[in-house]
């Protein structure tokens, strides 16, 4: 008695006189064809899109006394220009400056087609947890 491989086939055929396509069936089957290319197409934009967001933690490690953080900031940006580059300041005791322009310097890169940026500023601290500054580069 020879030994027959097929046994291990896991995936069968039917026979076609066992199966019937219904009208049911089909729109079922359509209906799941919409929603796979809907779910793989809003996933690949999601991963296609880009957005940049730029933030720069600052933390004390003297949790212990009060009062404020000082931050010097220099950033070079070789590629973006000098007129697009501004700083937003927040803090956690509820501090929040758009546009911070005091103490603070821009300096073109490259002939105008990038950019330093200096500045100085001081934040609150707040006592009972630790700091948290976000400095955000915007366009």
């Amino acid at each position: 008695m020879p030994f027959d491989f097929r046994r291990f086939d896991i995936y069968r055929k039917v026979p076609k006189d066992l199966t019937q396509p219904t009208y049911t069936g089909a729109i079922i089957s359509i209906c799941c064809c919409f929603f796979i290319l809907f779910l793989f197409l809003s996933e690949l934009t999601g991963f296609i899109t880009t957005e940049i967001v730029n933030e720069l933690y600052v933390d004390d490690p003297d949790k212990d006394s009060g009062g404020k953080i000082d931050v010097s900031l220099n950033i070079s940006l070789p590629n973006l220009h000098c007129e697009l580059v501004g700083l937003d300041i927040q803090d956690e005791m509820g501090r929040h400056e758009v546009g911070h322009i005091d103490n603070s310097m821009k300096i073109p890169l490259n002939n105008g087609v990038g950019c330093r940026f200096e500045g100085q500023f001081s934040i609150n601290k707040e006592v009972s947890q630790q700091p948290d500054v976000r400095v955000h580069m915007f366009q």
